[in-house]
């Protein structure tokens, strides 16, 4: 049922998307008949650009909900049909064949099964594209992240980076790209999210405004428990940007940028708002750790590119913009945009093991600050922010460092010349 659940989600973000229902034909046909449980056969062959989706599904079934959620926002052709029929049990053949380019997928899922549970999230988002990333090593990749979830990008014992994805329709698959930025310093909560076009910012709660005829908000709030500060710059335009929202503290940098909605894909699909991360280290994290999906990528680069270019190296990954995580994937997962060092895969608010990170902190104490990572949509908005930065060497890396995300619209996409070695960017994810 996890499977199912997540799916699902999938279906609740496509409905924000703006495509007509009953451009496609013979779509949503001879759904939920003959069944004596409740909630069966709902929601099939709505949405469609293609035609012959999501028909004959959930019927003649004795238990519940049965054939449910397939065969929608397809473009192709023959997709989600016949799922969920003839069951005794319940909880058949849901969530097929929706959100497909091609055709002929999730079709003919849980038919005559006694049991429960059967024939579910089979054939669906057919070509996924996701935001990338760009880890503190330099090396891009593509994260498979589901709409509606949220991840822990970066956390260390005093902050962490979570980011909500989006759904996004492309002219040939569907992708995701993130709609929400989520930051935690110490005891302070910034959450920097889209609704629509519109950026709304919330600190600790309450919702940040700039005031009418003024383009920017400073806002500087103290640490309650140390001589430390974080500083919030709101700028409705910034050079090159755009709309950004910039936090810092004594550790970090962290820049968020809008790419206004009406970009369009490689087959002309316009794209909805999305937003972009960089962020920049000033200094060596507490005990030299940090976590996440790009910030796990700080261990590749306190090891040297001398070291994570050679095959033989336990820390070597092939540049093949995939995410080569530490963990599966679904383990990033967070149930919202702040855990509070509960998640298993944050560091915020966790004891240092000293004695294991004694190495890393000999290594970065010969790095130079500051370091960037980050992610995002590659284009010429964001170019200027990999100026000066250059490969690491556990020799002498020099901070500030970098890490990045930005959003993608491909399926497979080549790596930013500009940016590849020097920046670590999100929107699709990659270490």
């Amino acid at each position: 049922m996890k499977l199912y659940k997540a799916l699902f989600v999938l279906y609740l973000a496509a409905v924000a998307v703006n495509i007509a229902n009953g451009q496609g034909s013979g779509n949503g046909n001879d759904n939920g008949q003959y069944n004596v449980g409740g909630g069966n056969g709902g929601a099939n062959g709505n949405n469609n650009l293609g035609n012959l989706n999501g028909n004959g599904n959930g019927a003649y079934n004795t238990g519940n909900q049965n054939g449910n959620v397939n065969g929608n926002y397809n473009i192709g052709n023959l997709n989600g049909n016949g799922n969920g029929r003839a069951n005794t049990g319940s909880n058949n053949g849901n969530v097929n064949g929706n959100g497909n380019v091609g055709s002929s997928n999730g079709n003919n899922n849980g038919i005559g099964n006694v049991g429960d549970g059967n024939g579910n999230g089979n054939g669906n988002a057919n070509g996924v594209g996701d935001p990338i990333f760009t880890g503190f090593a330099g090396r891009s990749f593509e994260f498979m992240g589901l709409p509606g979830h949220f991840y822990n990008v970066m956390s260390e014992r005093n902050h962490q980076i979570s980011a909500k994805l989006k759904v996004g329709v492309m002219w040939d698959h569907n992708g995701t790209y993130m709609e929400g930025i989520g930051f935690h310093y110490r005891s302070h909560k910034v959450v920097i999210e889209l609704s629509a076009d519109t950026v709304t910012v919330t600190l600790d709660g309450k919702p940040l405004t700039i005031a009418a005829g003024q383009n920017e908000l400073d806002h500087i709030v103290e640490s309650a428990d140390v001589d430390a500060a974080l500083t919030v710059n709101w700028q409705k335009h910034r050079a090159d940007l755009g709309e950004s929202v910039e936090l810092q503290t004594e550790l970090m940098r962290v820049l968020v940028w809008v790419t206004a909605a009406g970009t369009v894909d490689e087959g002309g699909v316009e794209q909805p708002a999305y937003l972009n991360f960089d962020t920049t280290l000033l200094a060596a994290p507490l005990g030299n750790e940090m976590s996440g999906i790009v910030g796990e990528t700080y261990e590749r680069l306190l090891a040297g590119a001398d070291k994570v270019t050679d095959p033989s190296h336990p820390l070597y990954i092939a540049d093949d913009f995939i995410f080569h995580g530490k963990f599966e994937e679904e383990q990033y997962t967070m149930a919202g945009y702040f855990d509070d060092g509960s998640h298993a895969l944050s560091l915020l608010g966790k004891k240092m093991i000293s004695a294991s990170r004694r190495l890393l902190t000999e290594a970065a104490s010969r790095m130079e600050f500051p370091l960037r990572a980050g992610g995002g949509r590659d284009n010429a908005a964001r170019r200027h922010l990999a100026e000066g930065m250059r490969p690491a060497s556990a020799a002498a890396v020099q901070f500030p460092i970098h890490a990045s995300g930005h959003g993608i619209i491909r399926k497979l996409a080549v790596r930013p010349a500009a940016a590849a070695k020097f920046t670590a960017t999100g929107g699709r994810r990659g270490l």
